[in-house]
């Protein structure tokens, strides 16, 4: 997404996560032929009255990230993913175009706003590309994630977000060839993603992470709505063969009714993801790490080039 280098990074690259109780990273080397590498993941929290500069830059120097290409994402609630129609203009005009079109659909003024865009997967019965996602933050938040991680010492060469690094996982996974939702909770968020062959096709945030699901079970039902909600709208608007599989990510916590109650709310196998399934490990990563390092994994796994 947010771009600052033109060249590659090679067939490595490591990621930073910054979250309120510590910081997150990962590496992966990319292969020829076979899975992924992970070559390193782990999760550093806050020690008592630590800063989180202290925090980041311990990691930086721990790992070696400082001679390495880095990326890292936004947060969750830091940045709007929109889906417009996309403009008929040039592609050198297509930036300005978008400002002017979502002006109206940010809730800040857009000459305080950063955006990038990528594609949706074609629409409609006659499969035409009719739609761009776009994302957008104030300029103010990247700009203060770039300086917080490059005073750390990171190489920083992207900056995405949390929805293109679930859809990284659920890459590497078989059943995105037929189309899968995927579940990601922290603590008090949620993410819905709907993929197939290594498309991101609809994605949803919700306020509710595995704190709210672990204090009221109920949720459930709510979480199941979105699900269909989302299918919905990804059957009759991508018009594809309906989703068979929902894909959990790996919780911190034990949610030990989650799965079935999913499955007899939405009549859908419910899988949980396997970090083997998704990358060769050489190091044991226990489920809780997993969890922790889930995002970090993902962004590590991103393979398009820098472009801006």
């Amino acid at each position: 997404m947010f771009s600052f280098k033109k060249k590659s990074h090679g067939d490595h690259l490591s990621s930073l996560i910054v979250t309120t109780e510590g910081s997150a990273s990962a590496t992966i080397r990319q292969t020829k032929s076979g899975k992924p590498v992970l070559e390193h993941c782990g999760f550093y929290p806050l020690a008592p009255g630590q800063e989180m500069q202290t925090n980041l830059k311990n990691l930086v120097q721990d790992r070696g990230l400082d001679k390495a290409a880095c990326a890292t994402l936004l947060d969750i609630g830091d940045y709007q993913l929109l889906m417009v129609e996309a403009p008929e203009v040039p592609q050198t005009e297509l930036k300005a175009a978008i400002r002017w079109r979502i002006r109206d659909l940010i809730d800040f003024h857009i000459d305080d706003a950063v955006l990038d865009v990528f594609d949706t997967p074609p629409s409609g019965a006659r499969a035409v590309q009719e739609h761009l996602y776009v994302v957008v933050s104030r300029s103010a938040l990247v700009k203060e994630r770039i300086e917080t991680l490059q005073s750390a010492g990171t190489a920083l060469e992207v900056i995405d977000i949390p929805e293109l690094a679930l859809r990284n996982i659920a890459a590497q996974l078989e059943q995105d060839i037929n189309g899968q939702a995927m579940l990601f909770f922290n603590a008090d968020q949620g993410l819905i993603t709907l993929t197939r062959d290594a498309t991101l096709y609809l994605a949803r945030s919700m306020d509710i992470g595995y704190q709210q699901l672990l204090a009221t079970p109920e949720l459930v039902d709510r979480l199941a709505l979105e699900i269909q909600r989302s299918m919905d709208y990804y059957d009759r608007h991508f018009q594809q063969a309906p989703i068979t599989s929902i894909t959990l990510c790996p919780l911190p916590e034990v949610l030990p009714q989650l799965v079935g109650q999913l499955e007899q709310q939405t009549g859908i196998p419910v899988q949980q993801v396997k970090l083997e399934d998704i990358v060769e490990v050489h190091e044991s990563v226990d489920t809780e790490q997993f969890a922790k390092c889930v995002l970090a994994i993902g962004a590590a796994l991103r393979t398009e080039p820098a472009q801006l």
